[in-house]
């Protein structure tokens, strides 16, 4: 009995630490933007992997994983839900959980003219945005 309660007692915290994968997006198109100028460009695949957007959530609190577990705050409106980091740092909106399997019911055909989610990053004075799906 002391084993059990000790192996519990020493999975607790991993437990307690879980995290659940709310979304995870891969952006096919990048759009930077300065005081300057404005750029766009189509990802390939490798790019496309190498930006991807994960959102997680651990507890009661929402992360942006990919940009380094900024806490960001869902914030839903209609069939969007948006999450918008408390740092200033931006946002990832996306189709709420019902719309985006609908989204995934689409032939590839339909899925391919649209996008399933926008992240807009905010950097000195300018920002990054990306449109994936």
């Amino acid at each position: 009995m002391r084993k059990i309660i000790f192996g519990m007692l020493f999975l607790l915290p991993l437990v307690a630490n879980a995290q659940e994968l709310v979304f995870e997006g891969f952006p096919v198109k990048k759009i930077e933007t300065d005081e300057q100028s404005s750029n766009t460009n189509l990802l390939t695949e490798a790019q496309s992997s190498e930006y991807k957007v994960t959102i997680v959530k651990n507890g009661d609190n929402h992360y942006w994983a990919t940009r380094g577990d900024i806490q960001v705050v869902p914030v839903q409106s209609a069939f969007y839900i948006t999450y918008v980091a408390v740092n200033g740092a931006g946002y990832v909106r996306t189709l709420i959980p019902e719309a985006r399997a609908l989204f995934r019911q689409m032939p590839d055909e339909e899925q391919a003219k649209q996008y399933l989610y926008v992240e807009h990053l905010t950097i000195r004075m300018g920002s990054i945005t990306y449109y994936g799906r």
